[in-house]
């Protein structure tokens, strides 16, 4: 094909985005939610309680039904503590006191006739996913005055998910690839399981916003392997060798994630595939921490 047809090709494909898949990802990443019992990875004796120092099994009926039913979900860095109802009797009442790992301390009371949950949010660390110790003191109060008291323990993964956003890229040329009128540029990216094309002509000082390079990932993981965009652009109308050879860059080697919940800027300044101009080059990735109701 000789360049004056390929350069008709391209004008009439201008804006338009290759559909090309480079990567195939594994769909939408999840963090799996997890029950009480034996799914869970906890460590303790007794069927995954344990005891607070002063007995070896629940003082009382009332706390061997709450520590036996007690079961946990999580997901992202959200973790439940929750306990059916109608699981004590003879007018005691039972207090909770939830310690969240090594992280956070919440208290509240058990409610008999719809049950009860507590929840927290852990922070999102490294992002990879750990296993966090889930600790319920239950503290018994009984019409006859006395209180017992009875800890039980369960584990679960925690795995930061978050949304994930590119902005379209501004593309702002620092000076002219050719030496009469516009320069006609072709814009080559490459993302995470993405590569697109764009054509357009500009010169010296002026921008193009390329919103086809604009994408959104949710609820993506460390695991998920998001990479920071990689771009290429040449100047149609002339090249070096005389040969009409163009193509997509290769994958980032920098990870998106981990990263805290926000907005950052990348700008850089890059040349020309063949050294003929140079161009600034502005994206913006927006990251957001998921937590749900487990």
């Amino acid at each position: 094909m000789n360049k004056q047809v390929h350069r008709l090709m391209k004008a009439a494909a201008a804006t338009a985005v290759a559909a090309t898949t480079a990567v195939a990802m594994a769909g939408t990443a999840h963090a799996t939610t997890y029950y009480g019992g034996a799914t869970t990875a906890y460590s303790g004796t007794n069927s995954g309680t344990v005891c607070d120092g002063n007995c070896t099994s629940p003082p009382t009926q009332n706390l061997a039904n709450l520590s036996r039913d007690m079961w946990t979900a999580s997901k992202s860095v959200s973790a439940g503590v929750h306990f059916h109802p109608g699981l004590i009797s003879g007018g005691s009442t039972v207090t909770m006191s939830i310690k969240w790992g090594n992280v956070a301390t919440t208290t509240g009371s058990y409610n008999n006739t719809y049950g009860s949950r507590f929840g927290f949010n852990f922070p999102a660390g490294a992002g990879s996913q750990r296993w966090e110790v889930v600790n319920a003191t239950m503290t018994e109060h009984t019409a006859g005055g006395q209180t017992f008291t009875y800890t039980a323990g369960r584990s679960v993964p925690i795995m930061a998910l978050d949304d994930v956003a590119f902005s379209p890229l501004n593309f702002k040329l620092l000076s002219d690839c050719a030496w009469i009128g516009d320069s006609n540029l072709n814009l080559y990216f490459t993302q995470s399981g993405v590569q697109g094309e764009v054509s357009f002509g500009l010169g010296s000082g002026d921008s193009h916003s390329v919103g086809e390079f604009a994408r959104t990932w949710t609820e993506a993981s460390v695991g998920s392997g998001l990479r920071m965009a990689s771009v290429n652009y040449y100047d149609e109308d002339f090249h070096w060798s005389g040969a009409w050879v163009e193509g997509y860059p290769p994958v980032s080697s920098q990870s998106v994630l981990p990263a805290s919940s926000g907005t950052r800027f990348v700008s850089w300044t890059q040349n020309e595939a063949n050294g003929r101009c140079s161009a600034q080059m502005s994206y913006s990735i927006t990251t957001a921490l998921r937590t749900y109701a487990v």
